[in-house]
C-alpha cells in the first residue's frame, strides 16, 4: 500500500508542475502549451484505468483521484483566447465525461462559456463544441435519469441551457449579432451542420425506441430508459422537445436558401432517425418526396448530382426496413425516379421474415402515449398565463406530438393529391402538355438532361397517384389547393375562436365603493349635536375585540353563504387563470369541498362536479387534484376539519368519502357517453387507489359496444402499471374474454396474449388461465360460460359452452406450449361429454403450434391417464394437411408401445415408419372389423403418400398386394375379410394393371399358393380384359406347378378361376392338366353351369399347329368325342 500511495503521489507531482509549465508559457508557441496539457491528460487516463483496476483487485473504493482534484486547473484554461486551446479543453472534457459522467457537474459551465465567447477563431471552438455535445448528450441524460447526487439537477439545468444555445445556431447566419458579419458564410454551414448532427443526436436520445429500430451502436440511450415519474425530467416534455426539433430539421431541409453541404447532412440525418425511429417513417417519406421535386434553386448542376445519388443511397436503405412495408410502393417511385434500376430495387426490399415481424408487431407505441405525465408545479403559472396565446387553447396542455409533426401540411397535401387524382384525365393531361410547349426552351437543358431518368411504370396506378402527389406539393408549397384552402380556414376559426375568448374573458369589472348616504350623515350629526352635555361618572374603558362584537351565525345561514361564495369563486376561473395563480386557484376549490366537511358539503361536491364536467379537457387536473386530496385524507397525510358533520372521520367514512366522489365522476362521464373522452380514461389512469365500485364502472366502459377498446386499453395500462392491483385488474381483464358480445371478446384476447409476452404479467395470466380451465372438470359449467342460453334455462355443456370456456386458453397456449401439458391433465378428467366436445374445439390451436414443438411431443408420448384421445386428436390434426415429423412418429409409436392406443392411432403416422413395421401392422388392421373404416385412409397413404424419411412411396402397389396375401388366414371370416380388402384395393388401383400382374406374378412363385389368390386373378381379368394373355401364362404356371396335390381344397378355386377367365384359360387346360384332371375339371364344369367340352372342341381348331401337338392325346380324344361329360368322367375313373 505505501507503494502505490508513493506512486499517486509522484503522479500527482508531475501532474501539477505539467499544468504549471503550460501556465506560465504564455510566451511560448500555442503548440508547445498544449504538449504540456496532452501529457497531463495521459496522465490522468494512466491513473484513471491504475485506479479502476486497484477496485477490482481489492474491492474498495478510493476517494479523492486526480482527475477530479486537477479538473478545475484545466478547466481555467478555456478563458485563454486561443482557438486551438479552446478546442483542446472541449476534447478533453469529452474524454473525462466519457469516463466518469460526475465530472459533467464542473466541466458543464466550461462548456457554456466556450459556446458564448467570442474571439478569434470562435466558429471552430463552437464547431468543436458541438461537436463534442454531440458525443455526450445521450452520456449526460443517461447519467441524469439514473444518477441520485444531489447536483445533478443543477447540471442537468445547465446542459438544458447549453442546449439550447446550440439550438439557435441553426439559423446562425440570420441571428444578426454583430460577430457573425465577420463570419464566412462556408464557416456559417460547417456550424449549422453540426447543430443538425446535434438535432439527430437529441431526438435520437429523447424518442421512444421499438422493436423494429436498428441496431447502432452509438444509439445509446433513448426514452424508454426514463422512468415516467423522473423527479427532474419530463417524459412528455422531452418526447414534445424531440418533436419540435424533428419539425425543425424538415424545416431547414425544406428551406430553398440551403447549402448542399447542409442539404446532405439533413438528408442524413432524418433518415439515420427514421431508421433508428420507425415512427418517423411517414414524415421522412414525405420529406423526401418533396424535396425530390422541390430541389433548391442554387444548387449547381454537380451539387445536385450529388443530393439525388444521397438520396437514391438512402431511400434503398430505408426499403430494408421492416417499417418501410405501408410505404414500399411510395419509396420504389421515388426511386424509381431516381435512377435505381429494379434490380436494385428488388434487392433492397424486405425479407418474409421481416414482413412477418411487422405483422406481428404490436404497436408498442400506442401504450406509451395513453399516458402524459403530471406537469410540474413550477411551470404551472406559466402553461396557464400562456394558456390563451397557444393555438391549441381549449385544449389542457397541449403540445405538439410525435403523430401531429408536420400533420396540417401533410392533410394539405393529401386533400389536395386526391383532389387532382380525380381530375388527371388522358384529356386533361393532354391540354396540359401542349399548354407547356408553348414555354419549352428550343434545347433541353443540361441540368434537366442530367438529372432525367426515364418513368419505368408511365401510365399505372402507383405512378399517377404519384404524379398527383407530387403536383399537390407544388400547389401547396404556393399557398394554392383545395387542402391548403381547408386547412387556413382551420386555422382562422381557431384564432376567431381565441380571440373570441380574450374579449369574454379580459373585461374586468370594477369594484363598486361602499359609501354612506348624505341623509344619514346628517341626521348622525344632529343627534350628538342636539343633546347637551350630561355629566356623568366615567365607566372604565373596554378594549375592543372583533370576537366580542361577532355574533355566530346559523348552520343554515353559513351554510348558505358558503355556498354563495363557492359559487363566485367558480364563476372567476379566467381571472384566476390569467393572474397567474391557477393552481391556487383549483387547491382553493379542492380545499373549500373536502377540508372543511359539513352535513351540506354534497352540495359543494355537486358543484365542483358540474363544474368539471362542462370543460372536461381543461379541468381534468382539478378533477385529479380533487380525488388525490380525498386519498391523503384517507392515508392520514391531510386533515379535514369536521366541526360541523354529526359522525366523526374515522377510516371507514374517509375511504366512502373518496369512493364516492371517484365513481361519482365516472358515473357521470358515463351516463352521458362521454367515456370516450379523455377524462374518463386519465381519471382512472391516475387515480391513486381503484376502488371496487370504480373497477365496474370501467367494466362498463370496457362491454361499451361502439367505445369498448379504449376501456380495454385503459385496463391494458392499468394492468401494467399497478403493481398493487394487478391481480384483480388482470382479473377483471380477462373476464371480458367470456363476454356475450364478440367484439369485447376479441379485444380482451388480444390483449391478453400481449401481455402473457410481459415477463413479470405471465405467472398472473398463466395461473388464471390454469384456473379457469379447472371449470370443464365439473359436470356443468359456470353461468359466465352460459350467456348464449335462454334466461332461466339450466346450464350444460354444448358446442357454443365449451368454445367459449377454451377460447381464451386456445388463443394462449400457441404462445406458451408448455400449456398443453396442464391442458392434457385437466381434459383427463373431464366428463365424457366435455371430452368429445372439447376435440372439436382445439383444431386451429394445435395446428398453430405445430408438429415441432418438443411440449407437444413430449404430452403425446407421455399423456396422462384418459387424455389418449386427445393425443390421438392431436396426431390426426398434425398430420391432416402436413406429413408427420420424425419426432411425432416416434412420440405416436412410444405411445402405441404402451398399450394405451389401439392399431388406430398409428394411421395418420403410417408413412413415417419402414416396410418391416407396416408388414407387421397389416395384418391388425386387415383382420380386424372393427378397423375396415379406417383401411382406406391406410391403403392411400401407403400407396400416394411419401415416406418421410427415405422421400419415396411407402409402399409399391405390388408390394403391398403381395403383403396382404401373404397374411396368414384361420378361419372363414379372416378370409371374408381378406377378400373385402383385397377388392377395396383393387378398386383403388386404377390404372395400374402392371403393378398389379407383378404382384400375381410374384404370388405364384411362393411355394404355398393362397386360395385368395384365385379370386384377385378373376377380379384382375374382369377388371382388365386386356391382361387375358397374362392371366392364360398365371393359370398354365399353376396348372403345371399342380397346388392341389399338396392342398385339395386349392382344386375348387383352380376350377372357378378357369371357367371366369374362360377362353384365356382353354391353353392352361390343354396343355397343363393330365387327362384325369381334364376330366374332373370338365365333370366339376358342369356344375357350374358351362359346357367346357363342347367350347373347347371349338377353340382347338384356332390354335396353330404347335399348340395342338402340345395337347395330350388323351385329352384330344376325350373332346372329339361327342360324348356326355359325366359319362367321361365316369369312363376316366373306371381306367384309373
Amino acid at each position: 500500500m505505501s507503494n502505490d500511495s508513493n506512486c499517486n503521489e509522484d503522479l500527482s507531482d508531475l501532474v501539477h508542475s505539467e499544468i504549471r509549465e503550460a501556465q506560465i508559457v504564455c510566451g511560448r508557441t500555442v503548440d508547445e502549451r498544449i504538449a504540456h496539457l496532452q501529457r497531463c491528460e495521459i496522465f490522468f487516463n494512466s491513473l484513471y484505468n491504475d485506479f479502476k483496476a486497484e477496485e477490482m483487485l481489492l474491492h474498495r473504493d478510493k476517494s479523492g483521484s486526480l482527475l477530479d482534484n486537477f479538473l478545475d486547473e484545466m478547466l481555467e484554461f478555456a478563458s485563454q483566447n486561443e482557438p486551438k486551446i479552446r478546442c483542446f479543453i472541449a476534447q478533453f472534457i469529452e474524454k473525462a465525461c466519457k469516463k466518469d459522467a460526475d465530472l459533467m457537474i464542473k466541466a458543464g459551465n466550461s462548456l457554456l462559456y466556450l459556446i458564448d465567447a467570442g474571439g478569434i477563431g470562435f466558429v471552430t471552438v463552437v464547431k468543436k463544441v458541438i461537436g463534442s455535445c454531440c458525443q455526450l448528450y445521450p452520456i449526460v441524460l443517461k447519467w441524469a435519469a439514473n444518477s441520485k447526487c444531489k447536483e445533478v439537477e443543477v447540471c442537468w439545468e445547465f446542459f438544458s441551457m447549453l442546449k439550447g444555445r446550440i439550438m439557435q445556431h441553426l439559423d446562425s447566419d440570420n441571428e444578426g449579432q454583430v460577430f457573425f458579419f465577420l463570419l464566412s458564410l462556408m464557416s456559417c454551414h460547417i456550424v449549422r451542420k453540426q447543430t443538425m448532427k446535434f438535432l439527430e443526436t437529441v431526438i435520437l436520445s429523447q424518442t421512444v425506441r421499438t422493436e423494429e429500430s436498428e441496431e447502432n451502436r452509438g444509439d445509446i440511450m433513448c426514452l424508454n430508459k426514463i422512468p415516467r415519474e423522473h423527479r427532474f425530467i419530463s417524459y412528455r416534455k422531452m418526447e414534445n422537445e424531440a418533436s419540435l426539433n424533428f419539425s425543425a430539421l424538415l424545416d431547414q431541409i425544406s428551406s430553398t436558401h440551403i447549402s448542399s453541404l447542409n442539404l446532405l447532412t439533413g438528408i442524413s440525418c432524418i433518415c439515420n432517425i427514421a431508421r433508428l425511429r420507425p415512427q418517423f417513417m411517414q414524415p421522412v417519406i414525405g420529406a423526401l418526396e418533396s424535396l425530390q421535386v422541390n430541389l433548391p434553386p442554387t444548387l449547381a448542376m454537380s451539387q445536385v448530382k450529388s443530393v439525388r445519388k444521397e438520396l437514391k443511397m438512402h431511400l434503398l436503405r430505408i426499403l430494408k426496413h421492416p417499417s418501410c412495408i405501408p410505404f414500399s410502393q411510395r419509396v420504389e417511385t421515388l426511386l424509381n425516379d431516381l435512377g435505381a434500376s429494379q434490380s436494385e430495387i428488388s434487392r433492397s426490399l424486405p425479407t418474409t421474415n421481416d414482413a412477418g415481424k411487422r405483422s406481428r408487431q404490436s404497436d408498442s407505441l400506442e401504450g406509451l402515449e395513453k399516458k402524459r405525465p403530471k406537469i410540474d408545479n413550477d411551470d404551472e403559472t406559466t402553461r396557464f398565463v400562456d394558456k390563451e396565446e397557444d393555438e391549441e387553447y381549449g385544449v389542457e396542455g397541449a403540445r405538439p406530438s410525435i403523430s401531429s409533426v408536420g400533420a396540417s401540411s401533410d392533410t394539405a397535401v393529401d386533400i389536395t393529391a386526391q383532389f387532382v387524382y380525380e381530375r388527371l384525365r388522358p384529356r386533361v393531361v393532354t391540354n396540359l402538355v401542349l399548354i407547356s410547349l408553348v414555354t419549352l426552351p428550343d434545347e433541353m437543358p443540361a441540368a434537366f438532361q442530367s438529372s432525367f431518368t426515364p418513368i419505368a411504370a408511365a401510365g399505372t396506378e402507383s405512378q399517377i397517384r404519384h404524379l398527383s402527389r407530387l403536383i399537390a406539393t407544388q400547389l401547396t408549397s404556393l399557398g394554392l389547393g383545395p387542402g391548403y384552402e381547408l386547412v387556413q380556414n382551420e386555422k382562422h376559426q381557431q384564432s376567431i375562436a381565441r380571440q373570441m375568448a380574450r374579449m369574454e374573458g379580459a373585461a374586468i369589472p370594477p369594484t363598486p365603493l361602499n359609501e354612506f348616504p348624505s341623509s344619514y350623515k346628517k341626521d348622525s350629526f344632529s343627534q350628538f349635536t342636539s343633546n347637551a352635555f350630561v355629566f356623568r361618572k366615567s365607566k372604565p374603558k373596554t378594549q375592543f375585540g372583533l370576537l366580542t362584537i361577532t355574533k355566530r351565525l346559523p348552520k343554515d345561514e353559513a351554510v348558505n353563504l358558503v355556498q354563495l361564495l363557492f359559487q363566485r369563486i367558480i364563476a372567476n376561473e379566467k381571472r384566476a387563470i390569467q393572474g397567474g395563480a391557477g393552481i391556487a386557484y383549483q387547491k382553493l376549490l379542492v380545499r373549500l369541498v373536502t377540508r372543511f366537511d359539513s352535513d351540506s358539503c354534497g352540495r359543494l361536491q355537486e358543484l365542483l362536479a358540474d363544474f368539471i364536467i362542462q370543460e372536461q379537457k381543461s379541468r381534468t387536473d382539478l378533477a385529479l387534484l380533487w380525488i388525490a386530496e380525498l386519498y391523503a385524507q384517507y392515508q392520514g397525510f391531510s386533515l379535514c376539519q369536521a366541526s360541523f358533520i354529526s359522525s366523526g372521520n374515522s377510516k371507514k367514512d374517509l375511504f366512502q368519502r373518496f369512493d364516492n366522489v371517484l365513481c361519482n365522476l365516472l358515473k357521470i362521464l358515463f351516463n352521458r357517453g362521454e367515456h370516450k373522452e379523455t377524462m374518463f380514461h386519465k381519471i382512472l389512469l391516475e387515480v391513486p387507489l381503484l376502488t371496487p365500485e370504480s373497477l365496474k364502472w370501467l367494466r362498463e366502459a370496457c362491454l361499451d359496444s361502439v367505445f369498448g377498446g379504449f376501456g380495454i386499453t385503459t385496463l391494458r395500462e392499468l394492468v401494467m402499471t399497478r403493481s398493487r392491483q394487478r391481480i384483480e385488474l388482470l382479473n377483471l381483464l380477462l373476464d371480458l374474454s367470456y363476454s356475450e358480445k364478440n367484439e369485447v371478446r376479441q379485444q380482451s384476447i388480444e390483449t391478453a396474449k400481449e401481455l402473457y409476452q410481459i415477463d413479470y404479467i405471465k405467472g398472473d395470466v398463466r395461473d388464471y388461465l390454469i384456473r379457469s380451465l379447472k371449470h370443464c372438470t365439473h359436470s356443468k359449467p359456470p353461468p359466465q360460460f352460459c350467456f348464449h342460453l335462454p334466461a332461466g334455462a339450466e346450464s350444460k355443456w354444448d358446442e357454443n359452452t365449451i368454445r367459449t370456456a377454451l377460447n381464451l386458453f386456445l388463443s394462449i397456449v400457441p404462445l406458451d406450449h408448455s400449456l398443453i401439458h396442464h391442458f392434457a391433465t385437466i381434459y383427463g378428467k373431464s366428463p365424457t361429454e366435455v371430452k368429445r366436445l372439447t376435440l372439436r374445439a382445439i383444431d386451429s390451436a394445435i395446428k398453430t403450434i405445430g408438429g415441432s414443438s418438443p411440449d407437444l411431443l413430449k404430452m403425446i408420448e407421455t399423456c396422462p391417464l384418459g387424455a389418449e384421445t386427445l393425443a390421438i386428436r392431436i396426431v390426426h390434426l398434425l398430420t391432416e394437411r402436413n406429413p408427420p415429423t420424425c419426432e411425432l412418429v416416434e412420440s405416436t409409436c412410444a405411445l402405441y408401445d404402451q398399450g394405451r392406443t389401439d392399431i388406430r392411432s398409428l394411421v395418420p403416422v403410417l408413412n413415417g415408419l419402414d416396410k418391416a413395421r407396416i408388414s407387421s401392422l397389416l395384418p391388425k388392421f386387415v383382420l380386424n372389423q372393427v378397423n375396415q373404416k379406417s383401411l382406406p385412409v391406410v391403403y392411400h397413404k401407403l400407396l400416394f403418400e411419401r415416406n418421410i424419411k427415405t422421400g419415396k412411396q411407402t409402399m409399391s402397389t405390388s408390394e403391398l398386394l403381395v403383403a396382404i396375401h401373404r397374411i396368414p388366414l384361420t378361419n372363414k371370416e379372416s378370409v371374408q375379410l381378406l377378400l373385402e380388402n383385397i377388392n377395396l384395393l383393387l378398386s383403388q388401383l386404377v390404372g395400374l394393371k402392371d403393378s398389379i400382374a407383378s404382384a400375381i406374378d410374384t404370388l405364384i412363385g411362393d411355394e404355398n399358393i393362397s386360395s385368395v389368390l384365385f379370386h384377385t386373378i378373376i377380379r384382375t381379368f374382369q377388371s382388365y380384359p386386356a391382361l387375358g394373355g397374362f392371366i392364360s401364362n398365371v393359370l398354365l404356371k399353376i396348372a403345371q406347378k399342380r397346388p392341389w396335390v399338396t392342398d385339395r381344397s386349392i382344386w375348387s378355386y383352380f376350377v372357378a378361376c378357369v371357367i371366369r377367365t374362360t377362353p384365356h384359360s382353354y391353353l392352361a387346360v390343354l396343355t397343363g392338366l393330365s387327362s384325369e384332371e381334364f376330366c374332373e375339371l370338365a365333370a366339376s364344369s358342369t356344375k357350374h353351369g358351362t359346357n367346357i367340352i363342347s367350347a373347347l372342341r371349338s377353340y382347338i381348331p384356332t390354335l396353330s399347329a404347335h399348340q395342338q401337338k402340345k395337347i395330350d392325346r388323351r385329352i384330344r380324344e376325350t373332346i372329339m368325342k361327342d360324348n356326355d361329360v359325366s359319362f367321361i368322367y365316369a369312363n376316366s375313373q373306371s381306367c384309373e
